[in-house]
């Protein structure tokens, strides 16, 4: 565009609106994808393991169902084949799996410390009231090491546990472990050293003088595992009556923490002085040791990974019943009666990524897709979609023939709309025109919602300098005209919405290159290689 747009001594070229911009548009895209079907049509693709050896029709011959219009030769063995149903058999066992995560995921509760309301504490002095929502307990002696020597943590009621107070817990313990290891003395093995013979040990002497002494250090620690007591108070007092007094066994790991509980009951609380044991505490439900945002988080995700498998395995079966042709006869039979439309050579066919025959009786391509519960009132009958075959890499124009009025029983739901939403079933149909491989899965990108009426300008069009914007249109008298525009919201980052300033029956210029300014000569043009250097 710069090159073309510094052509020096001629007019500048200003194009329709029509060629740069757009009156409407369908809103954001969603994704679907679903498997090809066929009507009145016949693509025959060749795979990397068949071989041509006989083509017996030309292009433009008239066939009838059941004529023999191919043989071929493949490399595909049945020992080959059923690696590929054992693949099938394997994403399946995944998904199964998948499947049983989510169960469990779904039956977690979440952690909580439950409050508690008791008749009122006789006692006169119930001590001191906690500090912020917890304290945890300053005698070393006690690092977490082992049950019997837990931390304390005395927690406010109603306070939940999360992952903060776990790791300022681990941080404690880790401190007072490092302590405790650096006291205890370096107990040195004793080494017995045999008596050295007469004519070197002058040497040896010399070399035990001079060696030097080596210094001891004590390695830092990690601690990944302690154990502590959670203990809840009346009214938070340091002297009320013990609530609660559970111990946990934590654990940290790449998802955080989780525990495992303990008997504590026949413990002191070193964080108080008292007599005896501590009273044995009811049972209590603490939940899965996650966080209810940790578990709707782990749900989210198990979800997308069950239906990332279940794309794989329909992805994978399709592939499998495809390729359980192959390994035949070795002949390809007309499956309607029709016209050979398009016949390549082997070498074209396999260097376009395009079907070596096709066979039309004047039909087309069917894809199956599904639309959300929440998006289905803005897919209309007519709609036109975007069509990807993922096999050859081209793209192709479909249009909206059905949409279902309940929700489909097959999941294509791709993981871009709500997985919790049920979708209904829609039929597309592509003409004969596309290169499309029955039993293949295919995408459907489809606009999410409504059209909204406007003026839409490809970005390359606009300047905008002092927080003002501005374009080159086709003024009076074939002369340029630097106008001022008001713009609105942005379009996947290429168009942008022009709410004054622009009609769509003006011609304009490109807004760069030496020749671009206000008055300069300008000229219709529809011609757009002069613009994009065709």
């Amino acid at each position: 565009w710069y090159a073309a747009a510094n052509t020096g001594g001629e007019p500048v070229n200003a194009y329709p609106f029509y060629y740069l911009g757009m009156t409407e548009y369908w809103g954001d895209s969603q994704e679907s994808y679903g498997p090809v079907t066929t009507d009145k049509i016949q693509t025959i693709y060749l795979s990397e393991t068949q071989t041509v050896t006989e083509i017996l029709v030309s292009q433009g011959d008239e066939v009838k169902k059941g004529d023999l219009l191919m043989t071929f030769d493949t490399t595909l063995s049945d020992l080959a084949l059923e690696r590929e149903r054992l693949e099938v058999e394997k994403l399946k066992l995944q998904l199964q799996d998948a499947q049983k995560q989510l169960k469990e995921i779904n039956a977690m509760k979440p952690m909580v410390i439950p409050s508690y309301t008791e008749p009122e504490d006789t006692e006169e002095n119930l001590g001191i009231a906690l500090r912020g929502d917890y304290q945890i307990s300053i005698n070393s002696e006690f690092d977490g090491s082992s049950k019997d020597k837990a931390l304390i943590c005395w927690i406010g009621s109603g306070t939940s546990v999360d992952d903060r107070i776990f790791e300022e817990i681990r941080q404690r313990a880790e401190e007072y472990q490092q302590k405790n290891a650096e006291n205890q003395p370096v107990e040195m093995p004793e080494e017995v050293i045999p008596e050295p013979a007469a004519e070197i040990q002058e040497t040896e002497d010399v070399a035990e003088e001079t060696e030097p002494a080596i210094e001891e250090t004590q390695p830092q620690l990690t601690v990944d595992r302690y154990y502590v007591v959670f203990k809840v108070t009346r009214s938070d007092m340091s002297l009320g009556n013990t609530q609660v007094f559970q111990g946990m066994e934590v654990i940290r790991g790449g998802n955080g923490y989780t525990f495992r509980f303990f008997d504590a009951s026949n413990m002191t609380d070193h964080m108080q002085v008292q007599t005896g044991s501590v009273p044995q505490a009811p049972e209590i439900d603490f939940g899965s040791g996650y966080t209810a945002a940790q578990i709707a988080e782990m749900r989210a995700q198990q979800e997308k990974t069950i239906k990332d498998l279940q794309f794989q395995v329909k992805m994978a079966e399709a592939d499998y019943k495809i390729k359980q042709t192959e390994v035949s006869d070795g002949k390809i039979y007309a499956q309607i009666d029709g016209t050979v439309v398009s016949l390549l050579t082997e070498e074209e066919a396999r260097m376009a990524g395009q079907p070596m025959l096709k066979v039309s009786g004047g039909g087309g391509f069917y894809v199956s897709g599904t639309v959300s519960e929440l998006e289905k009132d803005n897919l209309q009958i007519g709609q036109e979609v975007t069509i990807n075959d993922w096999n050859t890499g081209m793209t192709y124009m479909g249009t909206i023939q059905s949409v279902g009025d309940f929700p489909s029983a097959e999941g294509y739901w791709s993981g871009m709309g709500n997985p919790n939403a049920s979708y209904s079933p829609f039929t597309v149909f592509v003409d004969e025109s596309a290169d499309l491989e029955a039993g293949r899965y295919v995408s459907v990108v489809y606009s999410a919602g409504s059209a909204q009426s406007g003026i839409y300008l490809e970005n390359p069009f606009i300047r905008t300098e002092g927080g003002q914007s501005y374009v080159y249109v086709l003024g009076e008298g074939g002369t340029l005209e630097k106008r001022t525009v008001i713009t609105g919201k942005s379009l996947w980052g290429s168009y942008t919405e022009i709410l004054s300033g622009l009609t769509e029956e003006d011609y304009i210029a490109f807004p760069y290159g030496k020749q671009v300014k206000d008055g300069a000569p300008a000229v219709e043009s529809e011609d757009l290689s002069t613009l994009y250097g065709w």
